[in-house]
């Protein structure tokens, strides 16, 4: 491990011990399930619990559990275990201006927790980070773009984008009614492709319902616009926090997928290895 992960990591440690007490906390669960080539698939159940120690700031544990699938000189293939385990420090503020703008970021450490010799985890720590920027030109209206990458190995990166690019994002979101919102996405992969995956280039659209106070129901799709691209992706959520690694677009629907497929599957130490294990 890196000693700059390393000094994360204990960061990350000291700040959820010293804000556990004081903090609100958060949790929920994403089902997904993707069609990434003619040949790859993915499902994943991916949990989030997050602190909330100040208003600005939150820290955010995605634990998951992942089933991938292959076909290998004709033969299917798959493997079934815990993904990487990203770890998520994230901060976001908003002014008092017209048009409510809100900057964020967040840095995002994932663990090798995964059995890389299976295909599922990278065999090393990596580290991510996420920036993103929203307006509201009315009380229903909102508008977020966002960016995020590896900074060092290639685990942090979604299963949805190349690992070595640079992801960005665009979203919209209109409260429809009290308790819906609906949402739209585009993101494109851009910079460095990879030799087992090429850039991408997808659409989304997402639902959000307020069952109950914090309590929320969250069902998004995308689709690939590129034959390198993910075929489709589908998930559902329940919570009281989504699966996202922004403060400032966590209702944008390619942002929760993404972040819901970020486990280190096929990535780095464990890049071809689906079916590896007995």
């Amino acid at each position: 491990m890196k000693p700059t992960a390393d000094s994360l990591i204990l960061l990350f440690t000291l700040g959820v011990t010293t804000a556990s007490a004081q903090s609100e906390v958060s949790a929920g669960v994403t089902a997904g399930a993707a069609k990434l080539s003619d040949t790859r698939s993915e499902q994943a159940l991916t949990a989030i619990v997050q602190l909330q120690p100040r208003r600005w700031l939150t820290l955010s544990a995605l634990p998951a559990l992942v089933h991938a699938s292959d076909h290998v000189s004709g033969r299917a293939v798959s493997s079934s275990g815990p993904g990487d385990l990203p770890l998520v420090a994230g901060a976001a503020t908003a002014f008092p201006a017209a048009w409510a703008p809100s900057v964020g970021a967040a840095l995002i450490v994932t663990l090798p927790v995964g059995d890389a010799a299976c295909g599922l985890g990278a065999g090393e720590t990596a580290v991510g980070a996420n920036v993103a920027a929203g307006l509201s030109p009315t009380d229903r209206l909102h508008v977020w773009a966002g960016a995020s990458r590896n900074v060092s190995g290639l685990a942090t990166q979604s299963t949805l984008s190349a690992p070595r690019s640079t992801a960005l994002r665009v979203d919209a979101g209109y409260d429809v009614a009290k308790r819906w919102r609906a949402s739209a996405s585009f993101a494109a992969d851009v910079g460095q492709a990879d030799s087992n995956q090429a850039l991408s280039r997808m659409i989304g659209a997402g639902v959000v319902y307020a069952i109950a106070g914090p309590l929320t129901l969250v069902i998004d799709g995308s689709h690939g616009l590129t034959s390198s691209s993910p075929r489709w992706v589908l998930s559902l959520g329940v919570g009281t926090a989504f699966a996202s690694t922004s403060l400032v677009s966590p209702t944008s629907p390619l942002e929760r997928q993404q972040t819901s497929f970020a486990s280190g599957v096929n990535r780095g130490a464990g890049s071809g290895k689906t079916g590896g294990c007995p």
